[in-house]
């Protein structure tokens, strides 16, 4: 029998193996040049070298580390998305703070790439948001340019509030809620995170939806549909 449950897990981790093989060679090399172009304060400060090592699939562990905080990065990839990546950043001890960085490339008209890279960070269901939304253009010849132009509609809690909500309601909906973008899907999605608002009708009643899908049409983003998750 342990020689069967051997042989199970190690056929186990050897598909494992396989899958992150195929989908990382699947991976567009534009998303891994763009990593690799990105200033070090939009990509947690990481080296050159420390991005071409988690690109193979390396673990990264500051020097700083020590036995009391254990930081860790990862990268990874979506099933979904070959022009996306991400960086996670966690504690491998008691610590319960999370973050990632998630990147994600559409085309445009003229031959380049429209590049956002967006930052989250928290505590998971305490206090999880987002930290910075940017883009870029990668171009033609493979530069890295920061680009201000406005390509969302809306981008703040806003979006998914009623006309007429009185501000007694809008107050409280802030107060008890959080956005965060969604890049590893086929389509762009902002979110309102709550479960506060989520069992609350009165305050749900004033909302839209609490997620936004958006299209990439012609170098910009509409909105595709507004519903709630739950």
């Amino acid at each position: 029998m342990k020689g069967y449950l051997y042989l199970m897990k190690k056929a186990a981790f050897v598909f494992i193996s396989v899958l992150v093989y195929f989908f990382s060679h699947a991976q567009s090399e534009i998303i891994k040049e763009v990593f690799r172009l990105l200033p070090d304060n939009k990509a947690y400060h990481l080296t050159n070298a420390t991005k071409d090592s988690m690109l193979e699939g390396k673990t990264y562990y500051p020097a700083e580390n020590d036995s009391d905080e254990i930081v860790a990065y990862n990268y990874g990839i979506s099933e979904n998305v070959k022009d996306y990546l991400y960086v996670s950043m966690s504690f491998e001890t008691k610590q319960r703070a999370t973050g990632m960085i998630e990147i994600r490339s559409f085309e445009m008209i003229n031959g380049d790439n429209m590049i956002l890279v967006s930052q989250t960070g928290g505590v998971w269901q305490v206090a999880y948001s987002q930290i910075e939304f940017s883009t870029f253009i990668y171009t033609k010849d493979k530069k890295l340019i920061p680009y201000k132009n406005k390509i969302l509609s809306a981008t703040d809690e806003s979006i998914f509030m009623k006309p007429g909500i009185p501000d007694s309601v809008k107050k409280n909906i802030l107060k008890n809620s959080n956005m965060t973008f969604d890049l590893s899907s086929k389509k762009l999605t902002l979110s309102l995170n709550s479960l506060y608002i989520s069992n609350d009708t009165t305050l749900r009643k004033w909302l839209k939806g609490d997620i936004v899908y958006f299209d990439w049409i012609k170098d910009h983003f509409t909105i595709n549909k507004m519903e709630f998750q739950y």
